[in-house]
Parts: C-alpha cells; structure tokens; sequence
C-alpha cells in the first residue's frame, strides 16, 4: 500500500514539474505578440516577412482543404491571444467573418491590395478567383503588402520588414524571370494549363497561358458529365499534351481526361496549402517551383 502511494506521489510531482516547464516556455513565448494566419501558404510568406520580432501561426495546418474549413475551440483560443489576424480575402477562407467575429483582433486581408480576376462560371459566377498567390508576380504584391501592414503595427522594426521584404521578393523576380523564358519556347497548343480547380486563373493571365477546368471551385463545385465532356474535347482538339490536378482533391476525374484523351497526367499542383515539412511544396517558394517544374516537365516531353 505504502509503494503504490509513493509511486502515485511521485506521478503527480513528475506532472507538476512538466506543466511548469511548460508554462514557463509559454510565458517565454507570449513575449512575442502572434499574428494569426488563416492558411499555410500565407504563414510562410508572413514569416518570412517578420523574422523573429513576431510568434506566427496558422489555423490550418499542411494538407489541408481550406475554403470550407471548420474553426475550433483551440482555434479561438489561439485568436484570443492573438495581436492580428491575416487572411486572404476574396471569398477564399468562407469561415473568416464568422470566426472574426467573436474577436477582439486587427485583422490584415491581402484582397484589399490585389485587383480581382472573376469566376466565369458555377455557383460563383462573377465572385472573385481568391488564388492570386499562385501566380509569383501577385506573390510580390502580397509581400509589398505585408511589408507596410506590418511596419505600421511595429514601426519600429520597419527596416527589418523592408530588408526581409526586397530579399524575398527577389526569390520571387527569379522564379517570375524563369517561367517566362521558359513560356517563351512553347507551342501554342501547349500554353493551355487544364487543372481540376480553376484556382490558375491569376497565374493563365499573367503568363499568357489559356486555362481549363472541371470545377470552379473546391469549395461546392462537382465534377458533372456536361463539365467532363467539355474538358475532354478540349483537349482533344487542341492536342492538348498533358492535364493536371490539385493536392488537396482527388485526381480521379482527372486522371480519366487523361486515358480519354492520351493526355499526359502532369501531376498534383499544392495550391491550398503546403505539403508537410519532408514534402515537395513545404515553403511558398517550393511551391511555386513545384508548380512550374510540372509544368515544364509535362509540356517538355511533347
């Protein structure tokens, strides 16, 4: 009887110890105010931006299907304690206002600073494409939007912002510079991009590229025959060398444009989200790299 309350005793202060411990790191981490991001592909743009002089976090995590999200208990909690929250705007978080709402928070939107390219079709016919971070020359307009949000929260760190903000939009001249050069030896029937989203359309219109789909958006859009019929004749017609699809979906439908057509399957761009860590697209820049090296890969082969 005497061991078992010595070995209870000894639970409880071995418990003890690790809550304190961590609370303490958590005191140590409160020193940074938080900025909370509503998707992955944004965190990292952000943390590239701030450096060490804020604590960022996203709500959602690698992989995961963003538009209809559903916010948790944990995700208030984080909100609660945090200094802004920063979202992309357009339609593009459908859980933003809600989740807002019951906050005491500034809050950053990157559609307030970007013209809109619109939905030609489906439910949200006229609504604004939210997927401007795709293309890299309206990635450097985030960054130059990010840069002076965030100096007028700290001014007092604006140099390191404007610093970590010329560096990194250089990544992303290179990256714009790259594909450009590369658009430029294409044939004509290769400068269409067939995805399963029309989440490209920032992209198609940026790089003089003509883009298709099977949906809209992957927040309610379904693939319908009439949507797989118009696709596959598409692509047939124009000769077409190869179709794509979207991480965060199945590839199914798309895979079948493929067999139909003799299409190459071009693989899955990341365009929600990031992948994990280990993964192919864990950083804005890789994904972006990702997305264009399939497409190169793809229409180099034909």
């Amino acid at each position: 009887m005497k061991n078992r309350f010595f070995h209870f005793l000894i639970l409880i202060l071995v418990a003890l110890t690790t809550t304190s411990c961590k609370n303490i790191s958590e005191v140590d981490k409160s020193n940074k105010k938080l900025l909370l991001v509503s998707f992955t592909v944004l965190e990292d743009i952000v943390k590239n931006i701030v450096g060490d002089e804020f604590d960022v976090k996203s709500i959602t995590k690698p992989g995961m299907e963003v538009h209809g999200y559903q916010t948790t208990p944990s995700d208030l909690i984080k909100g609660s304690r945090a200094e802004v929250f920063i979202d992309n705007g357009f339609g593009f978080e459908l859980w933003a206002e809600k989740f807002v709402s019951n906050l005491k928070v500034k809050r950053i939107t990157m559609a307030n600073n970007l013209k809109p390219l619109f939905i030609g079709e489906d439910a949200y016919k006229g609504k604004p494409n939210p997927h401007a971070w795709i293309s890299p020359k309206r990635g450097i307009i985030y960054v130059d939007t990010l840069s002076r949000a965030l100096s007028e929260l700290k001014p007092e760190s604006k140099t390191v912002f404007k610093k970590n903000a010329e560096i990194y939009k250089n990544k992303l001249l290179e990256i714009d510079e790259d594909f450009s050069l590369f658009l430029n030896t294409l044939k004509k029937n290769q400068k269409y991009l067939v995805s399963c989203e029309g989440a490209f359309t920032y992209l198609t219109n940026d790089y003089g590229l003509k883009e298709a789909y099977l949906w809209p958006v992957n927040a309610e859009s379904q693939i319908t025959p009439k949507r797989m019929a118009k696709v596959i004749s598409l692509v047939k017609t124009n000769d077409i060398p190869a179709v794509f699809c979207e991480s965060t979906v199945s590839s199914e439908s798309q895979l079948a444009v493929a067999r139909e057509t003799g299409a190459k399957f071009g693989g899955n761009f990341f365009v929600d989200s990031l992948s994990e860590k280990n993964g192919p697209a864990s950083s804005y820049i890789d994904l972006l790299n990702h997305n264009l090296n399939l497409i190169k890969q793809a229409f180099s082969t034909k």
